[in-house]
This record gives C-alpha cells, sequence and structure tokens, in this order.
C-alpha cells in the first residue's frame, strides 16, 4: 500500500493529456478485519462488480461509481424439517450489495501503466436469503429473506490498469473498507432446533470491515 501511495505521490499532479472515461467489471475476494474479524473470523467469500469513471478535463481526476455483489457464506441442511415442511433441501446464503461513489486520482506516469487510487463512500445492504427444494435437482418452491440490514461505508482502493491494447486495460487492485455497525448472520449463527422443528438464528453486530484483492477488465469509452 504505502508503496502504491508513495508512486502516485512521484507522480505529482502530472495531467494525462489522452485520459479517457472507462467502464468495467471485476471479480474480487472478500476477508473481515477489524471487528468483524474478531467477532466472525470464519466467514470469507467472493463475487463480481461493474464500475464505470468519467474523466474531468483531461485531467489525473475522475468521478463514478461502484455496483458489486459478494457472497460471504452459505449453509445447505437436507431433511426433516417438521410436518409443515417434510423432507426438503433448505439452502441459505449469506450476502452483500455495495453501491459506492468514487473520485479517482490516476496520473500518467508514462511508464506503460497507470496506478490509480479511488475514494470511495456509499452503502452496505447485507442480508441472508433461503431457498427451499424438494430435492438437488428440484425447482425452487419457496424463498425468502431471513435477514437484512444496511451500512454506510467507505474506503481506499489502490490498483493499477495494464493496457492490453488501444481499448482494453487489466485492472489489479487492492481495496479496504469501513463501515458503521451492522446486523447480520453468518452460516455458523443459524442452528435447526429439532424440539420445535425451527431454526434459532442468532443475529450478530459488528463494524462489517473488510479487505479484498481483485482482478478486472476496463474498456475506454467515449
Amino acid at each position: 500500500m504505502k508503496i502504491i501511495l508513495s508512486l502516485l505521490f512521484c507522480c505529482g499532479l502530472a495531467i494525462s493529456l489522452n485520459a479517457q472515461h472507462t467502464a468495467g467489471f471485476q471479480l474480487h475476494s472478500f476477508l473481515p478485519s477489524g471487528e468483524l474479524k474478531k467477532d466472525s473470523p470464519a466467514i470469507w467469500g467472493g463475487g463480481f462488480g461493474v464500475n464505470a469513471a468519467y474523466n474531468l478535463s483531461n485531467s489525473p481526476i475522475y468521478v463514478g461509481g461502484m455496483f458489486d455483489m459478494t457472497r460471504y457464506g452459505s449453509e445447505l441442511r437436507d431433511g426433516w424439517h417438521g410436518e409443515a415442511l417434510g423432507d426438503v433441501r433448505y439452502r441459505r446464503h449469506n450476502e452483500m450489495m455495495r453501491l459506492m461513489a468514487l473520485i479517482r486520482f490516476s496520473p500518467d506516469c508514462d511508464a506503460g501503466f497507470y496506478p490509480y487510487t479511488d475514494f470511495m463512500a456509499g452503502v452496505n445492504y447485507i442480508y441472508t436469503r433461503s431457498i427451499l427444494r424438494e430435492s438437488a435437482l428440484g425447482e425452487a418452491f419457496d424463498h425468502f429473506v431471513d435477514w437484512r440490514d444496511f451500512s454506510f461505508t467507505y474506503g481506499l482502493t489502490a490498483g493499477v490498469e495494464i493496457p492490453l491494447n488501444e481499448t482494453v486495460l487489466l485492472d489489479l487492485f487492492f481495496r479496504t473498507l469501513k463501515s458503521n455497525r451492522t446486523k447480520y448472520l453468518t452460516p455458523s449463527s443459524t442452528t435447526y432446533d429439532r424440539q420445535t422443528e425451527s431454526y434459532l438464528l442468532e443475529v450478530r453486530q459488528s463494524r462489517f470491515d473488510s479487505f479484498s484483492f481483485g482482478i478486472g477488465l476496463k474498456f475506454y469509452i467515449d
């Protein structure tokens, strides 16, 4: 992180005369950090997202946004679920959507690649959804959300764009995000009570901090 930031600083306020707007997609990991790692160290996952950035007057400054989806755990119970449901396949997914605005600093360092830093802020939508099937290959006959919560999130992305040709860039990045306190479920915080024939949900609450590594493709757009 320090090396990337130092490189950006050394490039100063160099102006990119060939700067263009970009749009792209990415794949990313998800790992807990801070309070979330302390409270729920076993969760991890990954996902995908899309992003776009608009260059301001051929300067090294861009404004844009990002939307992504992440799955950070899932669980399956296949068997008897009481008289009401019978013998079913009960799948539960723990997921998150993020919508964030960004301000990007991406100077042209004339090095054959483009380092950048994104300052990001937005909202997390963290939820757990259930899917019920009669068998592994059967169609879902019911689905619903067990739990949901929203939280504010902000953070920093540091990355590098490597041109593959005149229109396509390979994007490699590291991202760290902070969040205010969020209520959520994990695969280990739900249990099935055979006496009551129902699920017991242990709702946890932590700052939903995370870090991730990712790879993607960006495309120059007019």
